[in-house]
Protein backbone atom coordinates (compact mmCIF):
# COMPACT_ATOMS: atom_id res chain seq x y z
CA UNK A 1 0.00 0.00 0.00
CA UNK A 2 1.17 3.33 -0.71
CA UNK A 3 1.12 6.04 1.87
CA UNK A 4 1.75 8.99 -0.31
CA UNK A 5 -2.04 9.72 -0.62
CA UNK A 6 -3.10 13.45 -0.74
CA UNK A 7 -6.21 13.90 0.89
CA UNK A 8 -7.15 16.90 -1.54
CA UNK A 9 -10.30 15.53 -1.43
CA UNK A 10 -11.32 14.96 2.17
CA UNK A 11 -10.91 12.56 4.64
CA UNK A 12 -11.42 8.86 3.19
CA UNK A 13 -10.54 5.65 4.71
CA UNK A 14 -7.05 4.00 3.56
CA UNK A 15 -6.08 1.52 2.87
CA UNK A 16 -8.88 1.99 -0.19
CA UNK A 17 -9.35 -1.57 -0.69
CA UNK A 18 -10.77 -2.45 2.96
CA UNK A 19 -13.48 0.33 2.40
CA UNK A 20 -16.10 -1.71 0.72
CA UNK A 21 -18.57 -1.89 3.54
CA UNK A 22 -20.53 1.62 3.14
CA UNK A 23 -24.19 1.88 1.99
CA UNK A 24 -24.84 3.49 -1.03
CA UNK A 25 -27.40 6.13 -1.41
CA UNK A 26 -30.11 5.47 -2.89
CA UNK A 27 -31.37 7.44 -5.80
CA UNK A 28 -33.38 7.45 -8.97
CA UNK A 29 -31.94 7.07 -12.42
CA UNK A 30 -31.75 10.85 -14.21
CA UNK A 31 -34.10 11.28 -16.87
CA UNK A 32 -33.06 11.51 -20.60
CA UNK A 33 -33.46 14.40 -23.65
CA UNK A 34 -36.46 14.93 -24.75
CA UNK A 35 -35.93 14.55 -27.76
CA UNK A 36 -33.61 12.26 -27.45
CA UNK A 37 -29.85 13.65 -28.67
CA UNK A 38 -28.38 12.34 -31.49
CA UNK A 39 -26.04 8.98 -31.40
CA UNK A 40 -22.32 10.05 -31.28
CA UNK A 41 -20.46 8.42 -34.48
CA UNK A 42 -16.74 7.74 -34.82
CA UNK A 43 -14.59 9.48 -37.26
CA UNK A 44 -13.17 7.16 -40.20
CA UNK A 45 -9.82 8.08 -38.42
CA UNK A 46 -10.83 6.76 -35.07
CA UNK A 47 -12.14 3.54 -36.57
CA UNK A 48 -8.81 2.91 -38.35
CA UNK A 49 -6.81 3.36 -35.51
CA UNK A 50 -8.80 0.64 -34.07
CA UNK A 51 -11.15 2.17 -31.74
CA UNK A 52 -14.92 1.35 -30.52
CA UNK A 53 -17.08 2.81 -28.86
CA UNK A 54 -18.98 0.50 -26.57
CA UNK A 55 -20.68 2.58 -24.83
CA UNK A 56 -22.88 6.12 -25.00
CA UNK A 57 -25.34 7.43 -22.44
CA UNK A 58 -27.33 10.43 -21.75
CA UNK A 59 -29.21 12.46 -19.32
CA UNK A 60 -31.37 15.55 -18.75
CA UNK A 61 -29.93 17.10 -15.33
CA UNK A 62 -32.59 19.60 -13.87
CA UNK A 63 -30.93 23.06 -12.95
CA UNK A 64 -27.68 22.45 -13.87
CA UNK A 65 -25.95 24.75 -16.85
CA UNK A 66 -23.16 24.19 -18.83
CA UNK A 67 -20.90 26.71 -16.57
CA UNK A 68 -21.62 24.88 -13.67
CA UNK A 69 -20.39 21.43 -15.45
CA UNK A 70 -17.25 23.47 -16.57
CA UNK A 71 -16.49 24.17 -13.29
CA UNK A 72 -16.60 20.74 -11.84
CA UNK A 73 -14.90 19.36 -13.81
CA UNK A 74 -11.73 21.73 -12.57
CA UNK A 75 -12.74 21.50 -9.05
CA UNK A 76 -13.47 18.03 -8.60
CA UNK A 77 -11.44 17.70 -4.95
CA UNK A 78 -14.09 19.91 -3.81
CA UNK A 79 -17.39 17.26 -4.24
CA UNK A 80 -15.92 14.22 -5.64
CA UNK A 81 -17.40 12.08 -2.72
CA UNK A 82 -20.86 14.25 -3.36
CA UNK A 83 -20.42 13.01 -7.28
CA UNK A 84 -21.60 9.42 -5.63
CA UNK A 85 -21.92 9.00 -2.35
CA UNK A 86 -20.54 5.37 -0.64
CA UNK A 87 -19.51 4.71 -3.91
CA UNK A 88 -16.36 7.10 -4.36
CA UNK A 89 -13.11 5.90 -2.30
CA UNK A 90 -10.53 7.99 -3.28
CA UNK A 91 -9.62 10.83 -4.92
CA UNK A 92 -6.31 13.54 -5.57
CA UNK A 93 -4.62 14.89 -8.17
CA UNK A 94 -1.31 14.59 -9.62
CA UNK A 95 -1.39 17.34 -12.05
CA UNK A 96 -3.55 19.92 -11.01
CA UNK A 97 -5.89 22.20 -13.06
CA UNK A 98 -4.63 25.64 -11.59
CA UNK A 99 -0.79 24.54 -12.23
CA UNK A 100 -0.81 22.51 -15.56
CA UNK A 101 -3.98 23.67 -17.38
CA UNK A 102 -6.87 21.46 -18.09
CA UNK A 103 -5.94 19.36 -21.01
CA UNK A 104 -3.07 18.61 -19.13
CA UNK A 105 -4.31 17.88 -15.88
CA UNK A 106 -4.22 14.37 -14.01
CA UNK A 107 -5.87 12.62 -11.37
CA UNK A 108 -6.45 9.39 -9.54
CA UNK A 109 -9.43 7.83 -8.45
CA UNK A 110 -11.10 4.63 -7.20
CA UNK A 111 -14.42 3.35 -6.39
CA UNK A 112 -16.91 0.07 -5.76
CA UNK A 113 -20.16 -0.03 -7.41
CA UNK A 114 -21.59 -2.15 -5.10
CA UNK A 115 -21.64 -2.55 -1.34
CA UNK A 116 -19.15 -5.25 -0.85
CA UNK A 117 -17.82 -5.44 -4.07
CA UNK A 118 -13.99 -4.90 -4.70
CA UNK A 119 -12.39 -1.32 -5.25
CA UNK A 120 -11.98 -0.65 -8.28
CA UNK A 121 -8.75 0.40 -9.73
CA UNK A 122 -6.79 -1.14 -6.69
CA UNK A 123 -4.62 1.68 -5.20
CA UNK A 124 -5.65 3.78 -8.01
CA UNK A 125 -6.30 4.34 -11.43
CA UNK A 126 -4.73 7.54 -12.94
CA UNK A 127 -6.75 9.54 -15.44
CA UNK A 128 -5.35 12.13 -18.10
CA UNK A 129 -7.29 14.51 -19.76
CA UNK A 130 -6.54 14.55 -23.14
CA UNK A 131 -6.13 17.43 -25.62
CA UNK A 132 -9.19 16.94 -28.16
CA UNK A 133 -7.46 17.59 -31.40
CA UNK A 134 -5.65 14.77 -30.76
CA UNK A 135 -8.35 12.53 -29.01
CA UNK A 136 -11.52 13.35 -29.93
CA UNK A 137 -13.07 10.55 -31.50
CA UNK A 138 -16.45 11.73 -33.14
CA UNK A 139 -17.87 13.69 -35.85
CA UNK A 140 -19.96 15.68 -33.59
CA UNK A 141 -19.97 17.62 -30.74
CA UNK A 142 -21.97 18.91 -28.16
CA UNK A 143 -21.02 22.50 -27.13
CA UNK A 144 -18.60 21.69 -24.00
CA UNK A 145 -16.69 18.53 -24.29
CA UNK A 146 -14.36 16.72 -21.90
CA UNK A 147 -11.79 14.38 -23.28
CA UNK A 148 -9.84 11.80 -20.56
CA UNK A 149 -7.88 8.68 -20.98
CA UNK A 150 -6.37 5.72 -19.18
CA UNK A 151 -2.87 4.73 -20.35
CA UNK A 152 -1.10 1.28 -19.76
CA UNK A 153 2.58 1.15 -18.91
CA UNK A 154 3.45 0.92 -22.69
CA UNK A 155 2.17 5.05 -23.38
CA UNK A 156 -0.87 3.61 -25.06
CA UNK A 157 -3.77 4.72 -24.69
CA UNK A 158 -6.36 1.53 -23.00
CA UNK A 159 -9.61 3.79 -23.33
CA UNK A 160 -10.99 7.31 -22.64
CA UNK A 161 -14.42 8.55 -21.19
CA UNK A 162 -15.80 11.39 -22.96
CA UNK A 163 -18.36 13.66 -21.34
CA UNK A 164 -20.32 16.46 -23.57
CA UNK A 165 -23.01 18.78 -22.63
CA UNK A 166 -24.90 22.00 -23.73
CA UNK A 167 -27.88 24.18 -21.91
CA UNK A 168 -31.48 23.53 -22.43
CA UNK A 169 -34.84 24.72 -21.07
CA UNK A 170 -34.41 23.67 -17.67
CA UNK A 171 -31.31 22.38 -17.43
CA UNK A 172 -28.62 20.50 -19.15
CA UNK A 173 -28.45 17.62 -22.15
CA UNK A 174 -25.12 15.16 -20.81
CA UNK A 175 -23.87 12.40 -22.88
CA UNK A 176 -21.08 10.15 -21.39
CA UNK A 177 -19.37 7.69 -23.86
CA UNK A 178 -16.61 4.88 -23.52
CA UNK A 179 -14.31 4.92 -26.19
CA UNK A 180 -11.95 0.88 -26.34
CA UNK A 181 -8.57 0.48 -28.03
CA UNK A 182 -9.52 -2.52 -30.07
CA UNK A 183 -5.33 -2.53 -30.30
CA UNK A 184 -4.06 -2.03 -27.45
CA UNK A 185 -1.34 -4.29 -26.51
CA UNK A 186 -1.76 -4.95 -22.81
CA UNK A 187 -4.27 -3.76 -19.95
CA UNK A 188 -3.34 -0.54 -18.06
CA UNK A 189 -1.38 -1.24 -14.74
CA UNK A 190 -3.77 -1.04 -11.92
CA UNK A 191 -5.40 -3.82 -14.01
CA UNK A 192 -2.53 -6.19 -14.13
CA UNK A 193 -2.06 -5.87 -10.43
CA UNK A 194 -5.14 -6.55 -9.89
CA UNK A 195 -4.96 -9.83 -11.62
CA UNK A 196 -1.58 -10.26 -9.96
CA UNK A 197 -3.26 -10.40 -6.77
CA UNK A 198 -6.30 -12.43 -8.09
CA UNK A 199 -6.49 -13.70 -11.41
CA UNK A 200 -10.32 -14.95 -10.53
CA UNK A 201 -10.82 -11.19 -10.00
CA UNK A 202 -13.98 -10.35 -12.65
CA UNK A 203 -13.71 -6.77 -13.67
CA UNK A 204 -16.67 -5.07 -14.74
CA UNK A 205 -15.84 -1.32 -16.48
CA UNK A 206 -18.39 1.27 -15.04
CA UNK A 207 -20.60 1.23 -18.17
CA UNK A 208 -21.24 -2.36 -17.90
CA UNK A 209 -22.85 -0.81 -14.47
CA UNK A 210 -25.40 1.61 -13.67
CA UNK A 211 -22.63 3.41 -12.20
CA UNK A 212 -22.66 6.44 -14.43
CA UNK A 213 -26.29 6.90 -14.03
CA UNK A 214 -25.90 7.25 -10.38
CA UNK A 215 -22.94 9.81 -10.75
CA UNK A 216 -25.86 11.84 -13.73
CA UNK A 217 -28.14 11.34 -10.60
CA UNK A 218 -26.22 13.42 -8.06
CA UNK A 219 -25.03 15.99 -10.00
CA UNK A 220 -28.29 18.10 -10.12
CA UNK A 221 -28.48 17.22 -6.05
CA UNK A 222 -25.26 19.25 -5.40
CA UNK A 223 -23.59 21.35 -7.82
CA UNK A 224 -25.90 24.03 -8.10
CA UNK A 225 -25.58 24.55 -4.70
CA UNK A 226 -22.04 23.92 -4.03
CA UNK A 227 -21.05 26.41 -7.40
CA UNK A 228 -23.17 28.94 -5.83
CA UNK A 229 -20.51 28.91 -2.86
CA UNK A 230 -17.36 29.29 -5.01
CA UNK A 231 -18.31 30.68 -8.37
CA UNK A 232 -16.94 34.38 -6.55
CA UNK A 233 -14.26 33.17 -4.94
CA UNK A 234 -11.65 35.70 -5.86
CA UNK A 235 -8.80 33.37 -5.35
CA UNK A 236 -8.58 31.56 -9.64
CA UNK A 237 -6.11 28.91 -7.74
CA UNK A 238 -7.99 27.78 -5.01
CA UNK A 239 -11.83 27.98 -7.48
CA UNK A 240 -10.50 27.09 -10.87
CA UNK A 241 -12.28 28.44 -13.98
CA UNK A 242 -12.52 26.94 -17.12
CA UNK A 243 -14.70 27.04 -20.47
CA UNK A 244 -15.07 23.93 -22.02
CA UNK A 245 -16.95 24.95 -25.09
CA UNK A 246 -15.34 23.69 -28.42
CA UNK A 247 -15.87 24.53 -31.86
CA UNK A 248 -14.04 23.16 -35.04
CA UNK A 249 -10.24 24.22 -36.18
CA UNK A 250 -9.27 25.09 -39.84
CA UNK A 251 -8.47 21.57 -40.34
CA UNK A 252 -12.12 20.27 -38.94
CA UNK A 253 -10.49 19.17 -35.75
CA UNK A 254 -12.60 20.14 -32.25
CA UNK A 255 -10.66 22.11 -30.24
CA UNK A 256 -11.48 24.34 -27.38
CA UNK A 257 -12.44 28.17 -27.53
CA UNK A 258 -10.30 28.77 -24.68
CA UNK A 259 -7.42 27.83 -23.80
CA UNK A 260 -7.48 26.60 -19.46
CA UNK A 261 -4.17 26.96 -19.09
CA UNK A 262 -2.49 27.36 -15.74
CA UNK A 263 -3.63 29.93 -13.49
CA UNK A 264 -1.11 32.78 -13.39
CA UNK A 265 -2.13 35.52 -10.64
Amino acid sequence: MKNDYLASAGQTYVPFQDNIHVDLIPYTPPAKPDPLLPELVLTDEAAEKGLVLPSQKQHFLPGVTAEMMDWFWANMEKCYYLWAPGSHKRFNWIKTPWEYGMEDSVHIIAETTEKGLPVFGGEGVEIHRLHLESFYPFTTALSHVICEGVFNDKGELVDSTIHEWEDTEGGLNHITATVANSRVSCPPGFILRMLAENPDVRIVPNYATSHEDFEASQWPVFLPRLYSLWKDHPDPSQSVRCDLSVTRNAAGKFVYVCQNGPVRI
